[in-house]
């Protein structure tokens, strides 16, 4: 129960890696709230996880459901000690094809909610003089490859966002630390994946043989948020099967 006691939100955390962070982190004993675009599936996670969870049917891109899932965390825990920033788009095309609009709403949902949420939560832990951050990067933030520059550069900011938190709340007993996952079997990831032949090529870059799984992600997630890496802060922890290695 390393957890226990410990107040959460996690967004995106009815599906893929924010549904295996928010299933992990009830078991070790934290009380969890959950934000994304689909009541039924929030529904789902709290009804199979039980009273720990807190569903809140809301838009990142909305200061006012942001404002409504800041506020409705602490009526229901009285307090947020951990945010998991994980709600993420992937989208790609080459740059002198990737239309404005399509720029704008990767790097909104990318990287300002993370942004404003975070802006949210910081008057809380100041006051409490402590609080976690672990922002959901990837690889991608990284390194680059060719045909998704908006999203390296997305989750490239995102990094340092993580970086420039822990430099300046680290004093106020506020720790930021990033997660950058390879590849994942998620929904996100599931059209990808069907390209047999795609996969197989790259699967030659992760030296440990396989891709990951959200359970990977959680896990890494877990013990940035614990005790255990009290001395842990502004990192961007690859959980890639070593394909950063290279």
């Amino acid at each position: 129960m390393r957890l226990k006691g410990k107040s959460v939100i996690i967004t995106g955390g009815g599906s893929g890696i924010g549904l295996a962070c928010t299933q992990l982190f009830c078991n070790e004993g934290a009380q969890v709230a959950i934000i994304g675009r689909r009541k039924e599936r929030l529904e789902s996670t709290a009804k199979e996880i039980g009273e720990q969870v807190l569903t809140i049917t809301g838009d990142l891109t909305k200061n006012n459901d942001l404002d409504r899932l800041v506020s409705e965390t602490l009526n229901k825990f009285g307090k947020i000690d951990i945010v998991i920033n994980n709600s993420g788009i992937f989208t790609g095309s080459p740059i002198h094809e990737t239309r404005d609009e399509d720029w704008d709403t990767i790097m909104d949902i990318n990287m300002r909610c993370v942004f404003q949420l975070t802006k949210r939560v910081l008057p809380h832990m100041i006051e409490r003089k402590s609080g976690i951050f672990i922002n959901i990067s990837s690889i991608l933030g990284l390194i680059a490859i060719p045909g998704v520059a908006a999203y390296n550069v997305s989750k490239g900011a995102l990094l340092q966002f993580n970086r420039s938190l822990a430099m300046e709340y680290g004093p106020m007993g506020i720790r930021s630390n990033a997660v950058c996952p390879g590849l994942v079997k998620t929904e996100m990831t599931e059209e990808l994946m069907k390209n047999e032949d795609l996969m197989k090529e790259w699967s030659k870059d992760y030296p440990i043989g396989r891709f990951g799984i959200p359970e990977d992600i959680a896990n890494a997630c877990l013990y940035l948020a614990s005790d255990e890496s009290s001395f842990v802060t502004g990192v961007a922890l690859p959980v890639d099967g070593g394909f950063t290695a290279h």
